[in-house]
């Protein structure tokens, strides 16, 4: 129950008890101590101590210690976790043949960008298509007023006109003076 309400599903299986077909089949371990295996591997946000007491442990924490120096517990948490690594392993054999079915899938449902995006992905990993990046690295910190403004006109085209100049409230420009002049001569 605790586990259904942190959101965490379990890795290999919902089921509480483990199935025997998850294990190696060594029969070396107890019930009790497959039950600790398939808790530690099925549920890894899990501490040890407490899939020891969900194991049915009464003293948790010792348990938990002497299980994981146990030789056969350790060789079934490796095995688990092998098979775990082998169910989301990823290989380029199936990263392509997951694209093919999200290609064709696309395609029958008639999700058309879907099917290109796939495509295109199939293209990039057989190298029929190389995307070309390049990547400079400089920061605009590092350079002068002059050698930003040489910058921009290189990026512009040359398209900036004027200067860019500091004005505050007390310092006006000639050519708006020239405007209030020009303004109160007609009015007279």
């Amino acid at each position: 129950m605790k586990e259904e309400q942190s959101g965490f599903e379990p890795l290999l299986d919902t089921a509480e008890d483990p199935a025997i077909e998850f294990f190696n089949l060594s029969n070396k371990l107890n019930r009790m101590q497959r039950i600790f295996v398939w808790k530690v591997v099925n549920n890894p946000q899990m501490s040890y101590v407490e899939c020891a007491r969900k194991s049915g442990y009464k003293d948790a924490r010792q348990s938990a210690y002497k299980l994981l120096k146990h030789p056969e517990v350790k060789k079934e948490i490796n095995y688990l976790l092998g098979e775990l690594r082998k169910k989301y392993e990823l290989n380029q054999d199936r990263a392509v043949k997951d694209l093919y079915d999200i290609r064709d899938k696309a395609l029958e449902s008639g999700s058309f960008n879907a099917a290109i995006a796939a495509q295109n992905s199939l293209l990039k990993v057989g190298g029929l298509v190389v995307e070309k990046k390049e990547v400079r690295f400089g920061k605009i910190d590092q350079m002068s007023r002059a050698e930003i403004e040489n910058r921009l006109k290189v990026l512009m085209g040359d398209v900036i006109e004027g200067e860019i100049t500091d004005e505050t409230e007390e310092s006006i420009s000639p050519s708006s003076v020239d405007l209030v002049q020009d303004e109160s001569e007609q009015e007279s």
